[in-house]
């Protein structure tokens, strides 16, 4: 690319892409699609693709709702960044970063690419905000996403980002992280910009709360790859480190920052501290960070990574922080944590710096302490660590008893596991501390308790023995019982006898439950020992069954026999709990205190003697005897029950056992309770397969016998036992009390009810298949056997319970086989099933398809049975003494109804739910159909609901009521009404009944009985002889609060929104309509709220709604007579219960769906009066009625056209108004309020009368509201009665001003209470009044009298003037603009009309007439300011805008009248004068241009002086912002303008300034053509500027005039010498202040920029004299001045006016004048051209030779020496501006010749220390210092030319042949910077050894000072310089030795010398000067280290002290 381009591209708009497209938008550069799809699209339709996803967004992101108004609405359709400032565009800058930032989160959704599109499309983020962008995106760098918006990105080429992705633009793929990680690693990026951009995404994401997991992934895994790749190079660079360790110290230090974002740290920080070495510093601040409270980290996480980043650095001791310790307190399961990383990772060197921290505090961590110290395998060194720190916390002096008690507690702990541990440190830290021995010693009792757990039995031992002891002292622990009874389980004898030493204090520690609770584990024990055994049982038989204890625990002989001796009665074949002696004593009467044992002693002792097997069976008949018999049978029976699942073995068989024989044994109901019990206890073993066991049919078979006494641990032994249970139930025998199978939910009376359950139970048994065959088929014949005719009932129970579909199935089929065996009897006549049909109907809808088909099948054996059969099976037992209320249908309707059945048999098999359409269509009554159709339909109807009627069962009952829900028909309901009028009684069965169901089921079922009140059984209702309408009044009674009677109420109202209440009668309507008002009171709140909006669905007609107000009104109508006797409470609340019956009548109606009925108007008219006679006897509810009724009264009044009609029906506005009067409640009145208006158009007169009070009480009230219904109300009053107001002013006025005054009482109304409106209401009001009105005619007044208010306290309210304006001029905003610009002029002429009543006794303005007597005199003043105030605003308002320029002329000349009159001076003191200025100024705003000009030039022509000036001051405010096509046609009135201000010069002040301001706006912005006119007032602004007597006129002239010099160019030639002149004149003249001195020289500035060329030498030689003179009083402006000229003037003709003025400045005494000179000099140089100088060159050296010489002269004129320094540095920088214009073969000669100048043209005849030659060479060293200086190596070989004078002078300062210091320090200096320079340019280690000779010598010459000065010797200095600039081991050897002899001087002050010159040389060069050590410091150093001076002493110590900061120490080399 050619410079040019790279030009051009640098320069290029960054518009320039929209600029070549063709609808404005880039055409290609799309982030969803590609080019060419993307040009298609335009702005609209990318935002409302926008407008979708960020819809989206907001549902799963609300935090982007913060961008909607700003970035994705209308407005930002309308933002344009390129018409944004600067500043504007930062703060958008922002916004979109975090716009973006939160976008990443979303970027792989659509929704998120839709935003970033319309972000793309519209703010060209990709250009704009590239960076941010990308960073946005790095996370995805490997996704499709990153390419897409990677190609698009038009990177800045000077961001740090270019040169790493630009290049990947234009084949944009995904990016591996391995090149993202390598580009902005250190390497690659030194500025490490990069990496700090992206290691500090993520706290970015923190601060902004957009956080996301892509971000989290990306930046852990780059900051990994980072430390890897470094760690595999050349190491880990510092800078990274230190990037690092910033950005994770802020993260894991940002509090609420969260688990993953601390969890995505820790890799990288771990990785970092194990790859680089960090400081102290550095790490501490990483650990006090991962300890950072608040975090959100979890803490298992945050506490490994402390461990393991604290165990990989071992040597660490700089502790966690300073608040480690409270920082550990405050994470949760610390103790556990560290315990856990103990076990898996050890971390010793880690957990000895946390326990060390946590030990500072053991109050705070005694729990994680404990933890720790208890962990099994504590490494010793913590185990040290941790008792060193409990010794000295627990001793301290300085710790709380309670610190001391932890510190004990914890030490004894700790000594228990490591004796050895704590007893060493406690002798180890008592040498050095006082230690407090207690701490590590245990008290008694804990000693007792450690050795009854001991594992040794004679510790056991001595432990009972000791817990005895401390049980007897009077220790109330509870770990001595726990202890006890944990040792009654002992297994060695020695203890059990130990135990039971002393029974009685055994007896009173343990007692019984304790007891118990130690030796049941010996007593169940699977192998026990006899002998242990008999112990305990000799104990229980002496101490807990003797009358002591059963005394006290009666109950204690059958807790020992169950749950010790009951399973050590099994005898087995391997073991046996009880030997003979045992049995003996159990039995033998030892144990009597057992009741069970007392009965059967003799049984058991006789069956221990026989065969075991045997045994058994005599100890379970005996048993089974003893429960019997038992005086706790129930409870005996449910221990052996519950011992049927229990674990131990011998203890579950044997309850079998007695189980089986009980069952036998017992006879009626007990027999069958308890076989009952026990199936349902046993009923989970169903599942389990039994069926491969023989012989099983016997209860006690032998096999099972047998199995219980050798294997019975087997599981086998345990079914066997089941299956005798099962056997056992053959013995079962139905009780002859009657059955009801079908009885429903009828709870039992007594156990014969349990026979049911029982036999239910046999059945499902036998029917599970898992039984063996035999087993099964003898349980069903001994069932069937026994139900005998009861079989159908009893399978009928089964199919209609919950049991399971195969049970069901398996009791149709039963059934089947019943029903069918009876049709296969031939001899006897069928029988008639129908009363099981509805039971089979259940079974047709179950939702087994197998549980129909058995239904269908049985249904049909049921019809081909019954025929003509008169026998009814079950007909008087199916539902027991219910079966009574079954109906039975003749068998033709039987017949028919089983046929339909039948025929559609393969439907219901199919689905379950087509018998409920099949009965809808078989039984719904058609209207006009055969009466004989029809009786068979209500036949079956009644069939079915008796049946409902009957069964008492909710599910049955559910089903039989669904199947009739869809058939519509009265008999239904007359059917079920018992069932309903049931529930009017609450101690009826059936209410008792409802009550004990779930409320669900009794929800459906109430439901579907309130189903049949349905529209076609209304004639039920108007039966009086069926009680239903009773019920239905009697459902709304309130007054009973069950759940029951609320659902009746529920759903009794229900049915009459559903329709009921619409098909009653009228007198129905009215009677439950009141009745429901009435039932209201008793109800709840919620209910009654409820219930009241249920009115609300009643339509009733107007009649209706009169009679009922008439009915609900009569408490209101009576009268009371205060004489007569007080009624009860009940009557003086008639008037409230009224009330609130009225209310909820008006409430339930909707009165804008009613006609309009004058009557009914009338009715709730008469409400109102009512309510207000009787107002305060009515103790709630008046106000909210009164606002009802009103409401109703508007939306019927609403309806109402024709005015007659509420002349017919007397209704008139007097009760209205009398509402408004009385009422104290704001809504009331609103709404009274919106009647009046409203009947304002029906009986407008009435209204009309009361308009005053209307509007004043409106004033007073609803204006002071804030809400939109009041608002309302005010809008609507308004709107109805201002319009009538209005035209009776009109009638009365002749013009505008008597119109303002005719209505100024009526618009004072509204204006008076502005202040007390709601702010935000107030503006909408008015602007509805003025529409009101008639804008045109009273806008102006209304505005003027609100104008009015801010002059008077109480109009103001208390708020500024400038709020109260705001309104005026808020109202005028909302109209037109004519309406506004003929306000502005109404205003303009009432400010005439006021202003000219201030000298006037008659007042003529509508605003005076509103000054009281009692006004402040200065009321019309402030008036007057007000109105020109809002004047402002309105001009305001109507710039920019389309005026009427008549009227706009009108109003300017009024205002220029009033400024006129103003003028005077008595109002000059106010602020009229100021403000009319203002007016009138804003009013010329909205003229034309043209029109403008024109007046100012008239103003100006015509007008008086303060015209004039008011004139020209708007000209220069306005002229600038008049465009220039039109400022090109008005340049000659321009012209004219200048050139009569141009006159006003010389004559007043205040004229003058306002012409100069006018001149120099014109001439700022000037146009061409307007050249000439300015140009002809140069003269005359020149010529008056020095006339002109204030300065600050003259600075203003100047300025123009330096305006006009700059504009007008070469047209200010002729008046160059004026220009010139008078500012020469002004800068010399004494009288002159700085401002306008500043000024004069701007003016020189500009003539020497504009007209350089055209300036005389004289001219030019004054213009330079006076600067340089001026110098001394300000050179900050010389110094501009003197920049101009060398830039402007040529050097040609500027160096010889330069040369020729030196002559004469040399010899001035003011030395800034001459340095003044030499700045302008340098100036001059440093600007001349390179081509000009050679010509020049011999003078101009010569010129400086001379100036060179200046020296000598200013030291004969006795100049100080620092001001000769001064000025010939000053000389010297300009010699080094024109050495800079040289090259080398210019200058060398140049130079030599400088050198034989300052070195030989003098030197013959003279002495070496000649003041002349001394006085050259300084000027030759100074000049060589600058040349080194300035241009360093460069010229460092021309100090070769210097070098044989420089080895004379050396040696000739040495011997004292020279003694000039200032020469001699800067030829040292000049040397010194030589060497500092070099670079190896020029010095060698040859030149260097000759030179150094010379330099040691001159040690001696620099003495140490006197003075406390710091300043460092020259010498020391340069042999520093020297030693720095080489590395030669020689050269430094040489130098270091030849210091160290100076050090051996005889002469002190030279030894000094020489130290320091050591101490400067070895700070310099340290590095290379290290090999020297061992002689310097042994040879030299050692030595001078005894100096008999001490002062030699301290600085040799100084010189070895630095020497050893390296080394370290030397003390070998000084022994």
């Amino acid at each position: 690319m050619s410079s040019l381009a790279a030009q051009l591209q640098n320069i290029a708009s960054l518009d320039a892409a929209r600029l070549t497209s063709k609808y404005g938008q880039p055409s290609s550069k799309s982030y969803l699609f590609p080019p060419k799809v993307a040009s298609t699209h335009d702005l609209d339709s990318i935002f409302a693709l926008a407008q979708s996803g960020f819809e989206e967004l907001l549902s799963l992101d609300p935090g982007m709702e913060e961008f909607e108004q700003e970035l994705f609405s209308e407005k930002s359709k309308r933002t344009d960044r390129m018409m944004l400032s600067q500043e504007e565009n930062d703060e958008f800058d922002v916004l979109l970063g975090k716009c973006l930032r939160r976008l990443g989160k979303w970027i792989g959704i659509m929704a998120g690419g839709k935003c970033i599109e319309w972000l793309v499309r519209r703010f060209r983020v990709h250009e704009m905000n590239a960076e941010v962008l990308l960073q946005v995106f790095l996370p995805y760098h490997e996704s499709p996403n990153f390419p897409r918006i990677l190609a698009i990105l038009t990177i800045p080429q000077t961001s740090v980002y270019h040169a790493p992705f630009f290049s990947l633009i234009k084949g944009a793929q995904p990016v591996p992280r391995s090149y993202i990680t390598n580009v902005i690693s250190p390497a690659r990026d030194r500025s490490l910009q990069l990496l700090r951009d992206v290691a500090g995404l993520v706290h970015q994401a923190i601060k902004e709360k957009v956080v996301h997991r892509a971000l989290l992934t990306f930046w852990t895994a780059t900051m990994v790859d980072l430390l890897d790749g470094a760690k595999n190079g050349k190491g880990v660079h510092e800078g990274l480190v230190k990037v690092m360790v910033e950005v994770f110290v802020t993260i894991l230090s940002t509090p609420s920052a969260g688990e993953n974002v601390n969890a995505a740290v820790y890799p990288p920080l771990v990785l970092l501290s194990r790859s680089v070495t960090l400081t102290d510093e550095a790490f501490q601040a990483i650990v006090s960070s991962i300890l950072t409270p608040h975090s959100g980290a979890n803490a298992s996480q945050r506490m490994l990574t402390l461990l393991v980043i604290l165990n990989d650095r071992p040597g660490y001791t700089a502790g966690l922080g300073d608040h480690a310790s409270q920082h550990l307190s405050k994470i949760k399961q610390l103790d556990q944590i560290l315990v856990a990383a103990f076990e898996k990772y050890g971390f010793e060197t880690a957990m000895k710096a946390v326990v060390g921290v946590i030990l500072e505090e053991p109050e705070s961590h005694f729990k994680t302490i404990r933890a720790v110290l208890e962990y099994r395998e504590l490494p010793k060194s913590i185990a040290k660590i941790a008792a060193t720190a409990l010794l000295r916390l627990g001793s301290s002096e300085d710790s709380s008893e309670d610190t001391k008690d932890l510190c004990k507690s914890l030490l004894v702990n700790l000594r228990e596991r490591h004796p050895a541990i704590v007893d060493s440190v406690y002798v180890e830290t008592s040498a050095t501390a006082r230690i407090d021995h207690q701490l590590v010693q245990k008290p008694a009792d804990e000693t007792a308790f450690l050795n009854i757990y001991a594992a040794d039995v004679s510790s056991r031992i001595q432990g009972i023995k000791e817990v005895m002891e401390l049980q007897e002292s009077g220790s109330q622990d509870e770990s001595t019982v726990s202890a006890l009874v944990a040792r009654l389980g002992d297994t060695e004898e020695s203890v059990i006898q130990a135990i039971y030493e002393d029974p009685e204090q055994l007896l009173e520690i343990t007692f019984v439950d304790k007891y118990i609770t130690g030796v049941k584990p010996t007593f169940w024990n699977a192998s026990p020992k006899p002998i242990i055994i008999g112990y305990h049982l000799n104990y229980i038989a002496n101490t807990l069954l003797t009358d002591k204890v059963t005394g006290k625990y009666p109950n204690a002989g059958r807790q020992i026999f169950r749950e010790l001796l009951f399973p050590c009665l099994l005898s087995t074949e391997k073991k046996s709990a009880l030997s003979k002696n045992e049995v003996t004593k159990v039995f033998g009467g030892d144990f009597k205190g057992i009741e069970m044992l007392s009965k059967i002693g003799p049984e058991i002792a006789k069956a221990k003697s026989e065969d075991g097997a045997k045994s058994n069976v005599l100890i379970a008949t005996a048993l089974a005897n003893a429960i019997v018999a038992s005086t706790h049978f129930d409870q005996d029976i449910g221990y052996i029950i519950s011992q049927l699942d229990s674990t131990h073995a011998s203890a579950r068989l044997l309850a079998h056992l007695v189980l089986a024989q009980l069952i036998v044994t017992l006879k009626g109901d007990q027999q069958v309770s308890v076989a009952y019990r026990t199936l349902q206890h046993i009923k989970p073993r169903q599942n389990v397969s039994l069926r491969d066991i023989d012989n099983a049919e016997d209860h006690l078979s032998t096999p099972f016998i047998d199995a219980a006494y050798k294997k019975p641990q087997e599981a086998r032994t345990t079914q066997r036992a089941v299956l005798s249970l099962l056997a056992a139930m053959n013995k079962i025998w139905r009780p002859t009390t009657h059955l009801t199978w079908l009885q429903g939910e009828k709870t039992p009376s007594n156990d014969v009810s349990s026979y049911k359950p029982f036999a239910q139970e046999v059945y499902q048994w036998t029917n599970t298949g898992t039984l063996p065959t035999p087993l099964a088929q003898n349980l069903l014949r001994s069932l069937f056997a026994q139900l005998g005719e009861d079989a159908l009932l009893f399978f009928a129970s089964i199919w209609t319970s919950q049991s399971s579909a195969a049970l069901r199935t398996a009791s149709l089929r039963h059934a089947l086989a019943f029903v069918s065996a009876y049709s296969g009897m031939k001899t006897q006549q069928g029988i008639d099933f129908q009363i099981m049909v509805p039971s089979v109907l259940f079974a047709l809808q179950d939702p087994e398809k197998a549980v129909r088909s058995a239904a269908v099948d049985l249904i049909k054996a049921m019809t081909a049975n019954a025929q003509s059969s008169e026998n009814i099976y079950a007909l008087d037992s199916v539902y027991g003494d219910r079966s009574d209320s079954v109906q039975l249908l003749k068998p033709s309707d039987r017949k028919k109804y089983l046929d339909v059945l039948i025929e559609a048999g393969d439907d219901l098999i199919v689905d379950q739910t087509r018998l409920q359409i099949i009965h809808s269509a078989a039984l719904v009554i058609v209207h006009g159909k055969n009466k004989k159709e029809t009786a068979h339909r209500r036949a079956v109807l009644g069939c079915l609901i008796s049946h409902v009627i009957s069964y008492r069962s909710i599910r049955e009952r559910l089903i039989l009521l669904r199947l009739i829900a869809n058939v519509h028909d009265h008999t239904i309901l007359r059917g079920l009404l018992p069932l309903l009028t049931a529930l009017g009684d609450a101690k009826d069965e059936e209410t008792a009944w409802l009550h004990s169901l779930p409320t669900e089921d009794r929800r459906e079922y109430l439901a579907l009985l309130f189903s049949t009140f349905r529209k076609e059984s209304v004639n039920v209702l108007a039966d009086e002889q069926s009680g239903a309408w009773e019920f239905l009044l009697a459902s709304l009674d309130g007054g009973r609060s069950s759940a029951l009677y609320g659902q009746l109420r529920e759903l009794a109202l229900q049915r009459m929104v559903d329709g009921v209440f619409t098909a009653l009668a009228s007198n129905q309507k009215i009677e439950y309509f009141m009745a429901l008002i009435q039932s209201l009171h008793a109800l709840p709140s919620e209910e009654s709220l409820a219930t009241s909006k249920i009115l609300e669905q009643f339509d009733l007609d107007t009649a209706s709604i009169v009679e009922i107000i008439e009915h609900l009104s009569e408490p209101l109508e009576t009268t009371v007579h205060r004489k007569k006797q007080r009624q009860d409470e009940v009557d003086d609340d008639k008037p409230t219960t009224a009330v609130l019956d009225l209310t909820v009548l008006i409430e339930s109606r909707d009165w804008k769906a009613l006609p309009g009925d004058a009557t009914l108007v009338a009715s709730l008219m008469s409400i109102l009066s009512s309510l207000l006679a009787k107002r305060q006897v009515i103790t709630q509810g008046v106000d909210y009625l009164e606002q009802e009724v009103l409401a109703a009264i508007l939306a019927l009044v609403e309806k109402i056209e024709d005015p007659q009609e509420i002349g017919r029906a007397h209704v008139g506005i007097e009760v209205i108004i009398k509402v408004i009067r009385a009422s104290t409640n704001p809504r009331t009145s609103q709404r009274a309020l919106l009647v009046a208006s409203e009947l304002a158009r029906l009986i407008p007169e009435a209204v009309l009368h009361n308009v005053m009070p209307i509007f004043t009480f409106m004033g007073a009230s609803d204006f002071q509201r804030d809400d939109a219904y009041s608002f309302g109300v005010v809008e609507k009053t308004v709107s109805r009665i201002v319009p009538v107001m209005t035209k009776s002013l009109k009638e009365k006025a002749e013009n505008t001003l008597d119109l303002y005054n005719e209505s100024l009482t009526f618009l004072s109304i509204f204006t008076d209470m502005a202040g007390r409106l709601p702010k935000h209401r107030t503006l909408p009001f008015f602007v509805h009044l003025v529409k009101s009105l008639g804008p045109a005619d009273f806008l102006a007044p209304i505005c003027m009298l609100l104008v009015d208010r801010a002059t008077t306290k109480a109009g103001r309210s208390g708020n500024p003037v400038s709020v109260v304006l705001e309104l005026p001029a808020g109202l005028a905003g909302a109209f037109d603009i004519p309406v506004r610009t003929e306000v502005l002029s109404e205003v303009v002429s009432e400010l005439a009309r006021l202003i000219g009543d201030l000298s006037q006794t008659e007042k003529e303005a509508f605003l005076s007439r509103t000054i009281g007597e009692n006004d402040s005199s200065d009321r019309s003043i402030r008036q007057i300011n007000h109105l020109l105030t809002f004047t402002l605003a309105l001009i305001e308002q109507l710039h920019g805008k389309p005026c009427t320029q008549t009227t706009v002329q009108s109003v300017v000349q009024n205002l220029i009248r009033l400024a006129a009159k103003v003028s005077q001076p008595v109002l000059a003191s106010t602020d009229i004068p100021r403000n009319i200025q203002a007016a009138l100024g804003g009013s010329m705003q909205l003229l034309s241009a043209e029109n403008f000009l024109g007046i100012v030039l008239r103003l100006i022509i015509e007008g008086t002086e303060q015209d004039v000036i008011m004139a020209l001051n708007t000209f220069s405010e306005r002229v600038p912002l008049i465009r220039s096509d039109i400022r090109a046609q008005c340049s000659k009135v321009i012209g004219d303008i200048i050139k009569k201000a141009s006159t006003l010069f010389g004559t007043i002040s205040s004229s003058t300034k306002a012409a100069l301001t006018a001149i120099k706006t014109v001439a700022t912005t000037a146009l061409p053509v307007e050249d000439g006119p300015l140009s002809s007032v140069v003269p005359a602004i020149v010529g008056a500027v020095s006339k002109m007597g204030e300065s600050a006129n003259i600075v203003g002239g100047l300025e123009l005039v330096e305006v006009l010099v700059r504009h007008l160019n070469s047209r200010v030639i002729p008046y160059i010498q004026s220009i010139i002149t008078l500012s020469l004149t002004l800068i010399t003249s004494p009288k002159s202040i700085s401002s306008s001195v500043k000024s004069s020289f701007s003016v020189l500035s500009s003539l020497l920029e504009v007209v350089s060329t055209f300036i005389s030498s004289k001219q030019l030689t004054s213009i330079i004299k006076t600067t340089i003179e001026h110098r001394s009083k300000d050179s900050s402006i010389t110094s501009k001045v003197s920049t101009t000229i060398s830039r402007r003037i040529r050097t040609k003709a500027l160096f010889p006016v330069l040369m020729d003025l030196w002559k004469t400045t040399q010899n001035d005494e003011n030395e800034e004048t001459i340095k003044g000179f030499f700045d302008l000099l340098r100036l001059t140089l440093k600007n001349a051209a390179r081509d000009e100088l050679p010509g020049m060159m011999k003078n101009v050296f010569a010129f400086f030779l001379d100036v060179f010489d200046l020296r000598h002269r200013l030291q004969l004129r006795q100049v100080d020496a620092a001001t000769i320094n001064d000025i010939e540095e000053s000389a010297i920088g300009s010699f080094l501006e024109l050495v800079t214009k040289l090259n080398e073969a210019t200058f060398k000669p140049l130079f030599i010749r400088l050198y034989d100048w300052a070195v030989i043209d003098l030197a013959e005849g003279k002495a070496i220390d000649d003041g002349r030659l001394v006085e050259r060479k300084i000027v030759l060293l100074h000049v060589m210092m600058g040349l080194l200086i300035k241009f360093k190596n460069l010229l460092s070989p021309y100090i070769a030319t210097l070098l044989p004078h420089i080895q004379e002078l050396l040696p000739a300062y040495a011997e004292g042949f020279i003694k000039d210091q200032p020469l001699h320090t800067l030829l040292l200096d000049v040397l010194g910077k030589s060497f500092e320079v070099d670079e190896g340019a020029y010095w060698t280690d040859q030149l260097y050894l000759q030179i150094l000779p010379n330099l040691i010598k001159q040690i001696p010459l620099f003495p140490p000072s006197s003075t406390s000065s710091d300043e460092e010797p020259a010498i020391s200095r340069c042999l520093a310089n020297l030693a720095g600039s080489t590395t030669s081991e020689n050269v430094l050897r040489r130098l270091n030795t030849s210091i160290c002899l100076m050090t051996r001087s005889d002469d002190i002050k030279t030894r000094i010398s020489a130290l320091k010159v050591m101490d400067k040389v070895w700070e310099k060069q340290m590095d290379e000067l290290i090999s020297f050590v061992p002689e310097t410091v042994s040879e030299f150093l050692a030595e001078l280290l005894e100096d008999e001076s001490k002062d030699v002493e301290v600085l040799a110590r100084a010189v070895l002290g630095r020497i050893e900061r390296i080394t370290g120490s030397l003390k070998e080399y000084l022994e």
